[in-house]
């Protein structure tokens, strides 16, 4: 069986989107940019919306669906979406973008273009929100774990998380720079509680935990332009492993670039690389 490939095509509060890859299949997971933005980042990897065999939406506040009703009929598979989140996003009941829909609830598992997808709710102030477990169709060695937009990190997501190779995993802002940003006391309320984001701190605290479990590659995702700083975020990262005892280079932590893909990452069973 072909190896399983992942890269982050796009980061952050104007769009996110994920990539996913099988031999044929081909799956994006969010697709926050807008339709065009997508197709251009799916060229720089070789590929165009035709060939996606699936897109998977965490939930549906713009920067994860931004670009969804332009792209989903050019795309070459369905688009699954949690039916809360397709009822915020597409509340009537006779609109035409829902016949691209494949609805799912937010623990299920799918089976979908060659690969195998676990589900599991994530803490966040939308309709449903769910993260995923990606491995091999039939399940096994679980290769790629995604939780994002998430207020806390909740067991239910530490069970799912551990034992995911290549894991991305938010670390959206640092406190001190939130509570000294000019966004109004409202908005901080939401982003710092527990259905908001989680901090770099809160990230850096489950890390060793994944890391353990046998993360090799973690990706920081959905840094916020304001409130964060790739550095800081990957200080803290860097600190919470080596205080665990984790030795440098067992794992790789790494930031999502925030309008471009990052390195191809592949996944194997006990084999991970990057692809440059």
């Amino acid at each position: 069986m072909p190896p399983i490939k992942t890269c982050s095509l796009s980061s952050g509060s104007s769009g996110n989107c994920i990539y996913v890859g099988c031999g044929d299949a081909h799956v994006l997971i969010d697709a926050g940019r807008s339709a065009r933005a997508t197709a251009a980042l799916l060229a720089e990897i070789g590929l165009s919306p035709g060939d996606v065999s699936a897109v998977f939406i965490t939930h549906e506040h713009s920067d994860h669906v931004g670009g969804l009703r332009v792209l989903a009929p050019r795309l070459g598979g369905p688009v699954y979406i949690a039916g809360e989140s397709l009822d915020a996003f597409c509340p009537e009941a006779g609109d035409p973008f829902r016949g691209h829909i494949r609805e799912f609830e937010p623990g299920e598992a799918i089976a979908a273009g060659g690969l195998f997808f676990g589900s599991f709710p994530v803490p966040h102030d939308s309709a449903a929100n769910a993260g995923f477990v990606i491995s091999a169709e039939g399940g096994g060695h679980k290769a790629v774990g995604i939780a994002t937009d998430a207020g806390c990190f909740t067991r239910e997501m530490a069970s799912a998380l551990r034992g995911c190779g290549i894991i991305y995993i938010e670390s959206n802002h640092d406190a001190d720079m939130l509570r000294r940003s000019s966004y109004p006391a409202s908005l901080k309320r939401r982003i710092s509680s527990r259905l908001g984001h989680l901090s770099n701190a809160q990230c850096a605290e489950a890390l060793p935990f994944l890391a353990d479990g046998g993360a090799r590659e973690i990706v920081l995702f959905h840094l916020s332009e304001e409130n964060n700083d790739p550095g800081i975020a990957l200080g803290e990262a860097a600190a919470a492993l080596k205080a665990a005892g984790i030795s440098d280079g067992s794992v790789r932590v790494s930031a999502a670039p925030r309008f471009s893909p990052s390195a191809m990452m592949t996944a194997g069973e006990g084999a991970f690389a990057i692809i440059r």
